[in-house]
Formats: structure tokens, sequence, C-alpha cells
């Protein structure tokens, strides 16, 4: 056997390397030196190693094909420890086939679970939802997998045990468990499988009682185990006794004082380690370092300082003493030398820390071939930094991916579920179709112009209808859509319906539910030329979709029927947990990962973010199934073992030549409390070096925080925008007005200009809910209707015929049953008021002339002929022959003193076009009177509001508006005015339906907002 001198010292062979130390690196140079130095180097070959992660394992292999030179070397086995295959080698393929059953697949045992979950609380009375169901069936299946791992005690009576000692709750909680520990093997045995971390238990035994019968003949070596595993550290003992076996630790604390070793506990880095160590009659300090790896005084002076930074609570009284003994041993400042790169950013909140953990890694690909590293138990913090390197075109894997439902193929899967469960809802429908999946048989390019035009034609404002049918419906009678575009998108609509279909609303299996799913997204995304099956399951993310619904298509049998809200429910929570990896496009030299991923790990310039109480280390939190009183019933470790973990985690990454921590003061804007670690590093330098003095040591060369400030913060100086004030050419100037337009021509010339010089139209909202405009279209119709319909016979009954029709006509505007309940009686007031007003004109013989009566007038400016044009809701004829132009208001009609100042000429202009003879219908002739019809359904039902006093009659009124507008026709016929937005503070446009064209937001308080 070669590679002898590596196995030469006695057993049991335990080594470690210093946390600095490029851990995978220098294992594999270390064997590659051994081997090739006795002339064997195909010896590699025949070498095992077992690393705690498949990262690791992958990252171990890379590390020999560097160590190699040229990238290429013949490599050794390796395997990760946790995840040995009795099928693969180390066992010789086909030796122990059938030895233990396969794993449950995790979605299988998920459902399973939340199955048994689901018929606890229908046997308890009470309801739960499937996604509710599935969200508990996570820490249950996690608490089976820490009684597996830690061979711990039966949950079988674990209620009468603890009778007396639990409250009803967790009493309840610990009866459905006594059930569990019947139930569960029962049916794994029917599935024939077991749980993950049973599997792994028995397959770690097996390789145990393989070696035992016939130990290997070539080096086995596990390296970077911290054996916090039962199963794995007792085959870590037995590798250790071999012959040809060695373990090697990563970051042991060899030279410890006593008092502290003896008081690490579960929340301390080094107890696992502690625990293998010991079970092998070991003193720690007969741990060896490995060969080759070295440790220089910084990176010694930064490894003190770290572990007495995270030195046991009960060991910290002597804490001045031991820090005093530490620097009388080694030169002066060798702790405080510990900090030499290493540095804190404290950053106000989360998004500033994702912009200083962007810009560390951005600085780090200024200098060639170096690398970073960003850890951090924040997924959220990982997305935020993965976009903010976008900003430098810079793509970087993040080992966490994107959630599922983050991703295109996600959205468009649910948002097909959202126009099921609202399928008359405009939103959700534009919604799935502005996918880039959208294509429903037809070619996108084409299409997706066609249902912009759609969009703007007939889904704008109150909601069409209930249904899809509502949509085509109106797609059949608009007018604003040529005939050559109607077939493509009755094509696309009418896929939708159909896809709509097959996911009727009727009790299913999830399986079922999946498969109709499927089926109606696969309609979907095709197009003309390629089936939807080819567009929607491609690339990382859609393979990710189509191994969701696989899993949910094959693994949930065990769930009863569900309806559709359930099954949505469930999948979008399923989507949300699914992760997705990047593309494609990553950089190679930066990496974002979890803690566990960066086990083994190391780069040139470490980033530790999120270093944050709660975060990193997570919180222990309240455990829906075990509380500690159970966990210590069934014999197992307490959740501070986690954070033990976590904390071997930050110490290795923390050790690195070149690290920079980060955290936020407060996230999703609450404060923050800082990770117990910073805490402890901060009071240990304090206590070394004072307040200041800490502060200057932790403080970076290169002040992030004020860099990632600068990036987006304004300028000092902003100049406001103006107000816009454009002087189109006289040629684009409009020549012809409606009278209520003239009102905003007054009160907002802007609007005058968007909506005629540029030829703008601003668009309703989609599902628009309805209100005083469609409440007063609604009731303008129905008079109209009504009084042309009864010519000069006037009904008894008129108020209730008006008050049905009015309700008829709400019904058809949109209005829904809980707003007509409203409408009802304010309508019948109104109406009721009207029959009475009416009745009494009429008793008066003033009788209607004119309903929506169209007339014009042209008038003369100093460019040429300007037409006024008029649309009048009403023209009543006394029997002389006097005129009176009437005016029907749902709302507030406008003042006598608005009117007489000019503001609102509606009525007044109204006059003088009937004066001018500009009525065909109506014979010229004065305006006696000008009155508003407050119809609004108030206490009093209705208001007359009559525009003429003593001192201004209606014919003056009238003059006084024509004058007016004769002078404004003039001012505009003038190039150098503009048309100012909204240029009166107190007589603004009631709408303002250009106000964001003009950005009246950005200008408005910075003008003094004089009138002119």
């Amino acid at each position: 056997m070669t590679g002898d001198s590596l196995f030469s010292a006695g057993t049991p062979r335990v080594f470690t390397l210093p946390p600095q130390a490029d851990f995978l690196r220098t294992v594999a140079t270390t064997l590659r030196d051994h081997f090739e130095a006795e002339s064997n180097p195909q010896a590699i070959a025949k070498i095992t190693l077992l690393t705690p992660t498949r990262r690791a394992a992958r990252a171990l292999g890379d590390a020999f094909a560097r160590a190699a030179g040229n990238g290429v070397a013949v490599l050794p086995l390796i395997r990760p420890l946790g995840d040995i295959d009795v099928d693969d080698p180390p066992f010789e393929p086909g030796e122990l086939a059938g030895l233990v059953p396969e794993a449950i697949s995790p979605a299988r045992r998920r459902f399973e679970l939340a199955r048994l979950i689901l018929a606890k609380e229908t046997a308890l009375g009470r309801t739960m939802d499937l996604a509710g169901a599935l969200a508990l069936a996570d820490p249950l299946a996690m608490a089976l997998d820490d009684l597996a791992t830690e061979r711990a005690g039966s949950l079988a009576g674990l209620a009468d045990r603890l009778a007396g000692e639990l409250p009803a709750d967790r009493l309840e909680t610990a009866s459905f468990l006594d059930i569990l520990a019947e139930a569960w093997p029962a049916r794994l045995a029917e599935l024939d499988r077991i749980d993950p971390a049973d599997r792994r238990n028995r397959v770690l035994d097996a390789l145990r009682d393989k070696w035992a019968e016939s130990p290997p003949d070539t080096p086995v070596l596990v390296v970077g185990s911290t054996g916090s595993i039962p199963a794995a550290r007792e085959l870590m003992r037995d590798i250790a006794h071999l012959e040809h076996g060695a373990v090697v630790l990563p970051g042991f604390d060899w030279d410890s004082d006593d008092r502290s070793w003896s008081h690490i506990d579960d929340a301390h880095p080094q107890w696992a380690m502690r625990a293998f160590v010991e079970s092998l009659g070991l003193h720690r300090s007969e741990i060896r370092t490995w060969p080759g790896a070295s440790e220089p005084e910084t990176a010694r002076a930064r490894r003190r300082l770290i572990a007495e930074a995270l030195r046991p609570a009960e060991a910290t009284s002597d804490w001045v003493q031991r820090i005093a003994d530490i620097e009388a041993g080694n030169e002066p400042g060798f702790l405080p030398s510990g900090t030499t790169g290493f540095s804190l950013v404290e950053c106000p909140d989360e998004i500033n820390e994702a912009r200083v953990c962007a810009l560390a890694l951005r600085e780090t690909l200024e200098i060639p071939g170096r690398t970073a590293l960003l850890v951090t138990a924040d997924r959220l913090l990982a997305d935020r930094v993965s976009a903010q390197m976008l900003r430098y075109g810079v793509m970087v894997d993040n080992s966490a991916g994107t959630a599922l439902n983050q991703t295109d193929v996600g959205q468009f899967l649910l948002r097909l579920l959202d126009v099921i469960s609202a399928p008359g809802q405009v939103v959700p429908i534009m919604s799935l179709w502005s996918s880039g999946f959208f294509a429903a048989r037809c070619e996108r390019g084409p299409l997706h112009s066609l249902l912009g035009k759609l969009e703007a034609a007939c889904l704008r404002g109150p909601r069409p209808g209930p249904d899809l049918d509502a949509i085509l419906d109106r797609l059949a009678q608009s007018d604003d859509l040529h005939d050559t575009d109607r077939p493509m998108l009755t094509t696309a609509l009418a896929t939708l319906a159909e896809a709509a279909a097959l996911l009727t609303d009727q009790p299913r299996s999830l399986a079922d539910w999946t498969t109709a799913h499927a089926q109606a997204a696969e309609a979907l995304a095709g197009d003309h030329a390629v089936a939807g099956a080819v567009r929607l399951w491609h690339g990382k993310a859609g393979e990710a979709a189509c191994g969701l619904m696989r899993d949910m298509m094959t693994e949930s049998d065990a769930l009863a029927p569900v309806n559709f809200a359930t099954y949505a429910a469930a999948f979008a929570d399923l989507a949300q947990s699914r992760r997705v990896p990047p593309e494609r496009g990553l950089h190679p030299r930066i990496q974002i990962l979890g803690p566990l991923e960066s086990r083994l790990l190391t780069a040139d310039r470490i980033i530790l973010a999120g270093l944050n109480e709660g975060v990193w280390p997570g919180s222990i939190g309240a455990d829906p199934w075990l509380s500690r009183g159970m966990r210590d019933a069934l014999g197992l470790a307490m959740p501070e073992q986690r954070q033990g973990l976590a904390a071997h985690d930050f110490a290795q990454l923390a050790a690195g030549s070149d690290v920079l921590i980060t955290r936020s003061e407060k996230r999703g804007g609450s404060p923050t409390v800082a990770s117990r670690w910073i805490w402890r590093l901060k009071t240990l330098l304090r206590g070394t070096l004072g307040e200041q003095g800490a502060q200057d040591a932790l403080r970076p060369d290169t002040d992030y925080l004020s860099i990632a400030r600068a990036v987006d913060r304004a300028p000092d100086h902003v100049r406001p925008a103006q107000r816009p004030e454009p002087k189109p050419p006289l040629a684009l100037r409009p020549r012809t007005l409606s009278v209520t337009e003239i009102r905003t021509w007054i009160r907002d010339p802007y609007s005058i200009y968007a909506k005629h010089v540029l030829g703008l139209r601003p668009l309703d909202p989609p599902d628009m809910a309805t209100g005083p405009r469609e409440r007063g279209t609604a009731l303008h119709a129905v008079l109209e209707r009504c009084y042309k319909a009864w010519g000069t016979r006037w009904p008894e009954d008129a108020a209730e015929q008006l008050a049905t029709a009015g309700m008829e006509a709400l019904r058809a505007a949109g209005f829904d049953s809980a707003a007509l309940e409203v409408e009802a009686p304010r309508l019948s007031q109104a109406m009721t008021w009207l029959a009475r007003w009416e009745a009494a004109r009429r008793g008066r013989s003033l009788l209607p002339a004119a309903i929506e009566a169209k007339g014009e007038m042209t008038l003369h400016g100093p460019e040429g002929p300007f037409t006024l044009r008029v649309q009048t809701d009403r023209i009543d004829r006394h029997a002389d022959g006097r005129y009176e132009v009437l005016d029907y208001k749902t709302g507030r009609p406008p003042s006598t003193k608005e009117v007489a100042a000019g503001f609102d000429p509606q009525l007044p202009l109204t006059a003088a076009v009937l004066a001018s003879g500009g009525f065909t219908s109506l014979s010229a002739g004065p305006a006696a009177e000008l009155l508003y019809l407050k119809l609004s359904g108030g206490r009093d039902g209705g208001e007359e509001a009559r525009l003429s006093s003593r001192t201004r009659s209606a014919e003056a009124l009238t003059e006084s508006a024509l004058d007016d507008l004769h002078n404004w026709i003039a001012r505009f016929d003038t190039e150098t005015t503009g048309y100012a937005s909204q240029p009166r503070l107190k007589y603004t446009h009631d709408y303002g339906q250009y106000d964001l064209l003009a950005r009246r937001g950005e200008w408005s308080s910075a003008v003094s907002g004089e009138e002119t």
C-alpha cells in the first residue's frame, strides 16, 4: 500500500486544519504530494473521501483538478457522507442491493403527513385548509428526522408519560404523536419506503458493519465533517481506527483553555467535535495538524479572537484575565492584530446592507483572479444582493435560487388560477395575457398587439360582466376594432374559455386538479407553430414547474378531493417554496451561499451578511409539534444544537484573511438586535482596545456605506419641474370645442392641449369601480328615454317607472347587488321629488321642447371661425315662447358665483347657442331662466338651483359668458399664449385627467399658484 507515510502514526488518527486554511485545496494538495512522492499517483483513484455535503464533494473534485496544474486529474472516490447509496461505491455495486428500502420522497412525505394532520383536525371537529396542513407537515417531517437522526425514543405513549406536565394544547399534540407512532411506520411499510434520516442511519450502519468485517485496504478519509450526526460520528470513529483511515476536522480548537473546554454546550461551535474526540478517548492536544497546513501569525490571532469571543458564557467571568494571559504569551498586540482584514459595517436598513454587499463583491472583481463568497442565512437579503449586482452587469450564483412563483412560468401558472378564481375580473385576465407564455394557438407578436387594442376598446372602465362570455360579447359589439382583428381575438378568447372550462369548480383529487391545470396552461401557451408543452417546460424554471406538478400528480393520492380554491391556495404555497437555480451567465468568481452550502469553501474575500439575532443565528422559535419538555422526554437534543452548528459555520468563515461582516439596524422597518457573535466580538475588543479603539479596529478601509448611500442619493440642489405651458403653432390649435370643453379650457388649458393637439385620450382603469360618473350617465339615459317616450303625457306612476328604469340602468352600468341596495332608496327619493317638481311645472304649462338636443354656433376670432358645440340635457318652453335651459346633476351643481365669474359657462353658452338659432329643432330665442336640477336623492330628494338673480338676469349671464368666450378665443389665437396646466389654484379642473402627463405633483408645491 502506497501513501503509508501519511498513515504511519498510530490510531485513532485524527487531524485538523486551522480555519483560515483553504481546507479542500490543502487536503487535495497533501494527498497528491504524498502519492506522487511515492511514485504511485494512480493510487489516488483508490482513495475514498467522505465529505459533509454534495457541494463540498464537487468542490473537492475541483480542488484536485486545480492541484494537478492543468485542470485534469485522476480523482479519488468522493462521496457526501449523508447521501451514500448502497448501489454505489464504497459499497460494491449490487453487493447490498435491497439492504434498505428507498427513502420516501420529500413531496410524498409532505402530502402523507398533511393527510394525517387533516384527519386529526377533522376528528377534533375543526376545519383546516390544505395549505395550512402542508405548512405544518414540514416541521412534523423535521421532528421525525430528528427522532431518527438522534436515535431517540419512540413517540408511543408520549401523552401518558407527560399527562400531568403538559398544557392542554401540547397534550393534544402528544396524543396525535402517539397515533403517529403507529400509523406512520405502517404507512411507510405499505409504501415500501422509510424516512430519509432513517435510511441514512441504516446505510451508514451497514457501511460500518461491512468495514468491521472486511476493512478496506485502501485509504479512507472523512474530511470536513464535525460528527454532529450520531450515525456519522460512529462511522468517523471506526474510520479513525482503520489501518489506512483518518478523520480531518475543520477548525478544531486544540489549544482552548481547560475552563472554556469544560463548559462547552450545545450552542458552542466546538460541541460536535468535542463529543467526537471524547468518544475516541483522545485529549484535544492529541489532535494533529494536517500535513501541509500552515497558520500565519495573523491567522492564529484571528482564530484566537473568534474563539475567545465565542467562549462559553459560564467561562466569561475571567474574560479579562484570559485576554491578559493570551497577550502575555505572545507578541504585544497579538489579539488585536486578529482584526487585520476583518471589518464590520452596520447599515441603517436591509436595502443599504444589500448595496454595501454588492459594492464589496463588485470591488473584488477589480483584481484579476480574485474570488468572493457572500454567505447569509437571509434569503431575502441574498435576493436583494443578486438584484443589486445586476446593476453592475454581474449575474451571481445564488444557491438559494429564485422562488418558482417569482419566475415567468410560475407567474403564468398562478395567473391562470387567478383568472379561474375571478372569471369576470379584467385585471387577472390582462395580467395573464401579458405573460410571454400566453399565445392561445395564435402568433404571439400580432396577438399581443391585438390584445392591447381589445383592452383599450373594450376592457377599460367598469367590469364587462360576470364571466369570460361577457368579454366575448363586448368584443362582438365593439366598433373600435377592425373586422380583420376579430378572428384572432376570437380564437384567443375562445381558447382561454376552453382552458377555463378544464378547471370547473367541483371536488377533485389534487392529481386531477394538477392535470387539468397543466393541460389548460399548455393549451394557452401553445402558439401557431410550437406546442404549449415545449414552450412551458423548458429551462430551469420550466423544469422546476414540471417537477412540482409531477409531484402533485404522482405523490398526492393519499389526500381527499378538494375544491378549486383549496387547490389554488395549495399550489401557490408549494410554488413559493420550490426554488429555481439561475439559468446561465453566472460569474465564475462570485457566489452567494447559505451557511450549510458554504461549509469547507473559501474565497479571497468572504462577506458574512444578515448577522442579526433571529436570522443568523436563527431563532429557536416555538416548535408546533415538540416542546422542550417533549424533546427531553424523547431524549432529543435541544434546538440550541442548531445554533452550535451555525456558530461553527460562522467561526470558520470569520477566520478568513479578508472578511467583511454586515448587518442592518432595521429589518422590514422594525429595529433589530445584532447577532450574539457580533455583540461578543465588539465586547471583547472594547475590553482590549477601548470604545474608540474597537470602532477603529472594525472599520473597513473602504467606506462602503457612504458609497452605497451616494449611489442613489438625490443631488444637493434639485431644480423643481416647472408648470408646463406649451405653445403649439396656431394651425394646430383646436377650432371647435364643446361647451363642456370650454369649462375645461378655462380651468385647465393643458387638458385641451393634450386632448386636441397631442391627440391623447386617457384610459379608464380596468375593473373600475362604479361611481358618480356611471350613476350620472345611467340617470341621464333613463330620463332621456322616458321623457321622449311620454312626450306631453305625464303618467301618474312616473316616479315608480323612473325608479324602476333607473335601477335597471344602474345594474347594466355595473353596480353590484350591495351597491344597488344603497342606490335604491336614494333613487326612489330623487325620482319622487322629480315627479312632484315636473307635475308642478306642467301645471304652469312649462313643457320640454327639446331633450338631449344638439346645437352649434360659429364665432369669429382673430385667426378665423371658431365653432362652439353643445348638447343640452333639456330645454323647456313657456306658453308664451320663452325658454328655460336645464341641466341634471347627480352631484353638486356649480354655484351662482362660479357661473357669474365665468368658470362654469355651460348653461349661459347653451343659452347663447339657443339665442343664435343653433338648435335646428328650435326657433331662435333668448333663455328666460338657467337652472340646475340636483337629483342626489338626499333627504329632500332633489333641489332646483336657478342661476338668475335680482342683479343678474339669465340674458346678462349669457351675454357675459359669450363675451368671455370671445376674449378667450382671441387670447389663444395669439401664439405667445400657452396652454398652462391648472393655472388657477381655486378653480381647477375637477378630474385632472392629464395631471400625470403635466407632472403636476412635482411643480404644484413649488410654485405660488397665483390665479391668472
